[in-house]
Formats: structure tokens, C-alpha cells, sequence
């Protein structure tokens, strides 16, 4: 009996070194995080409670700080990844999703193309989103357009799909308790939550988190 014991507690130590982390978690020494991604539309109608249109897909992140002082925590910090075709993407502000403004779409000065603008809504199947890095930021020569938003009119009143994103996003605060909230990423064509990856990087490290079970 002592033997089988010994057997037993030296394979669950094995099993534990060998252990892998399971779909929508990663973590470190500073800083835990726990995700879903939701990316058929009727659910992420509901899990924001306004219809964002198409071309998103959400995550339900809830990010557990383990340091000693508090940890700046930003939906900037998240960026999402495809492996099915490539595409990355920044999260969205949901002033960059439904403001009061325009989105700014043209091409870099080494690609072809003009110029355009777009109103309240997602352009980012139009614009080569596989290299896209998110509203606001400049392409580059990775994703050949510069996409930024023009600020509307002051004082104009949010939109309820404003309103929703805003009550709905992971939080930016510096905090040592928990934090959730969801963070929205544009996605271009049919995807699926096996596809994806989440990446952080912020004042806890790089973190890559997978919703599907490695092989």
C-alpha cells in the first residue's frame, strides 16, 4: 500500500510539471487573466445589449492583478489574432466604434489607393484588415492604410450604442482587486473562437491567451 501511494503522488507531480494552460486563461507571477470570446452576432448583441453591426467579435475578460502595488489595467493592452488568415487588430474605444465622429481611411504613402471617410460604423473589411493594428493607429508599411477618427461635434448626445460600449468595457483604472469588463476587436469575414488568440501586453509582461485545447 505504501508503494502505491508513493506511485500515485510522484505521477500527479509529473502530470503538474507537464500541465498546459487551459483555453481562455494565462497568467504569470503579476497578473492572471481569464477570457470567452463570443463571435456569433446574436450573442454579442447580447452581451453588449445593442447590435454593434458586423465585422466584431467580443471577449469577456476578467484580469486578476498579483502584485503588490496596484497594476494599471487598459483595454489597450489587448490585442486580438487569427490564425486562420493572419488578422490582428487593437481592442476599440466605443468612441472609436459608434462616436460622434468619422472614421479616416487612406493609403499609406507607399500603397495605392485614395482617401475615404466613414461615418459611425466598421470599415475594417474594406481597408485590408490582416494587418490592420486598430483604429487610430497608423498602418504603416504593415498594413498599407492610416485609419483615424475625427472627433464630431461637442456636446452632441451618445448614442444608445455609445452608451452600452461605454457601460459594458474592461475598465482602464490601476487596481489590485479584480477587474471586468469586455473588450470589442474588429474582425473581417466568417471566424471562429478555435481561431482566435488574445495577446497582453502591458505593465505585467506578454501573455498569449487560446480558446482551443493545444495538441
Amino acid at each position: 500500500m505504501r508503494h502505491v501511494v508513493i506511485f500515485t503522488a510522484v505521477a500527479a507531480l509529473a502530470l503538474a510539471g507537464d500541465r498546459k494552460p487551459l483555453p481562455g486563461q494565462a497568467g504569470n507571477d503579476d497578473i492572471e487573466l481569464v477570457g470567452s470570446v463570443i463571435v456569433d452576432r446574436a450573442e454579442v448583441t447580447q452581451a453588449v445589449g445593442a447590435d454593434l453591426g458586423a465585422g466584431y467579435v467580443v471577449v469577456r475578460m476578467k484580469v486578476t492583478p498579483k502584485t503588490e502595488k496596484p497594476l494599471l489595467i487598459s483595454p489597450d493592452d489587448f490585442a486580438i489574432i487569427s490564425s486562420k488568415d493572419g488578422q490582428q487588430s487593437q481592442a476599440l474605444s466605443p468612441g472609436q466604434i459608434a462616436g460622434t465622429g468619422a472614421l479616416i481611411v487612406k493609403a499609406a504613402a507607399n500603397q495605392p489607393g485614395g482617401v475615404g471617410t466613414v461615418s459611425n460604423g466598421p470599415v475594417w473589411g474594406g481597408v485590408g484588415l490582416g494587418n490592420s493594428r486598430g483604429a487610430g493607429n497608423s498602418g504603416g508599411t504593415d498594413g498599407g492604410v492610416e485609419v483615424k477618427v475625427e472627433n464630431g461635434e461637442k456636446g452632441a448626445k451618445d448614442s444608445p450604442l455609445l452608451s452600452a460600449l461605454k457601460l459594458k468595457i474592461l475598465p482602464e483604472k490601476e487596481s489590485l482587486e479584480p477587474v471586468e469588463g469586455l473588450l470589442y476587436f474588429p474582425i473581417d469575414g466568417k471566424i471562429k473562437a478555435k481561431d482566435l488568440r488574445v495577446r497582453y501586453k502591458g505593465p505585467a509582461g506578454r501573455l498569449i491567451m487560446e480558446f482551443a485545447n493545444s495538441k
